[in-house]
């Protein structure tokens, strides 16, 4: 094979994985705009963005056909010949602008990536709403002191959360807070408390108590409460 079918073979069967076809084409396109320039000359296969590039079905083989070489864990372009430069670009274009397979991939890893970014979004969000209620919790008694009561928040599952409160002048609306404060706990009207200190088991009522004393709540000097979903009516 002839440098350039060696270059337009191994393009080809990188088509499957879009996103090193994209790293490479811009890698070979800087090369070609900098030729004198070490560092896009220079590779380090240990880089996790270059180790998954290499990883990747034709990646060596284009690389070592358009002169690169291997030298103690780095991939050196010795001797720059832009023809070749040239014809990996070309063939790079070409299966981003033909190959079946390339657009295929190239759909479902931008589907993944906005699925991300809208995660990403929405647990910035979580995070923000969270790091409010948080704000609004009063400072924790020191452990043993007068008053201190000891709840339990029961999350879901096995997940459990202690906390120290004022039984005297933390109120419902100070639990609630703390709660929503808590990275699973559902948001706003969602949200359901449950004290299960004793049986049998009562809802915390936020429309009739939410200004009531822990202690009034019969949380002290110790309490549960279950964190649950409200049914909506």
């Amino acid at each position: 094979m002839t440098p350039a079918q060696r270059i337009e073979a191994a393009a080809g069967r990188l088509a499957v994985s879009s996103t090193a076809v994209d790293i490479l084409h811009a890698s070979y396109s800087k090369i070609l705009q900098q030729p004198n320039s070490e560092k896009y000359r220079k590779v380090n296969l240990a880089n996790p963005t270059m180790k998954q590039v290499s990883e990747r079905p034709g990646a060596m083989e284009l690389l070592y056909a358009t002169g690169w070489e291997y030298h103690y864990g780095h991939l050196l372009l010795n001797t720059y010949d832009r023809g070749l430069i040239e014809a990996a670009v070309a063939a790079l274009r070409r299966v981003q602008t033909t190959n079946a397979a390339y657009q295929t991939n190239h759909e479902g890893v931008q589907r993944e990536a906005a699925q991300a970014r809208v995660k990403a979004e929405a647990e910035r969000v979580d995070e923000e709403r969270r790091r409010m209620h948080a704000a609004k919790v009063p400072a924790e008694p020191p452990e043993g002191s007068a008053g201190a009561a000891k709840i339990c928040v029961h999350l879901g599952g096995d997940k459990l959360v202690w906390r120290r409160f004022d039984s005297t002048t933390d109120t419902l609306q100070d639990l609630l807070n703390f709660v929503r404060s808590l990275k699973g706990a559902p948001d706003g009207q969602a949200l359901q408390l449950e004290n299960i200190t004793q049986l049998p088991s009562h809802p915390l009522d936020e429309k009739s108590q939410l200004g009531l004393s822990l202690h009034h709540l019969d949380l002290w000097p110790a309490g549960h409460v279950r964190v649950s979903t409200a049914c909506a009516a």
